[in-house]
C-alpha cells in the first residue's frame, strides 16, 4: 500500500493508503473508512495500525456504499497512568 499523506489543519491529517482506503488521523482518535467492496483492504489498515499501538474504539458503521471504523491511540502518559491504577 501507498501512502499519499496531505495537511487538513495543524493536528490532524488525511492519509490515503489506496484507492479504496482513506484514514482521517488525529494525535489520539482516527477514523479508517473504505468502500464497502474491499473490506480486506479495510481489514488490513486496521491490523496495521493496531500493530503501531491504535486501539479499536467502537464497531462497524457503514454509510453510502462506505464501512467506517473508529481507532484511538493513548499518550505514553495516559498509558502508564492507566498501568498504575490496575489492581
Amino acid at each position: 500500500m501507498e501512502y499519499n499523506e496531505t495537511k487538513s489543519s495543524i493536528d490532524s491529517h488525511s492519509v490515503k493508503l489506496s484507492q479504496h482506503v482513506k484514514i482521517d488521523m488525529g494525535s489520539t482518535f482516527s477514523i479508517v473508512s473504505c468502500s464497502k467492496h474491499r473490506l480486506p483492504d479495510l481489514v488490513s489498515a486496521v491490523d496495521n495500525l493496531v500493530e503501531k499501538g491504535w486501539s479499536i474504539t467502537s464497531g462497524l458503521t457503514s454509510d453510502d456504499g462506505l464501512v467506517f471504523q473508529g481507532m484511538s491511540k493513548f499518550s505514553k502518559d495516559e498509558e502508564l497512568s492507566k498501568q498504575k491504577k490496575g489492581v
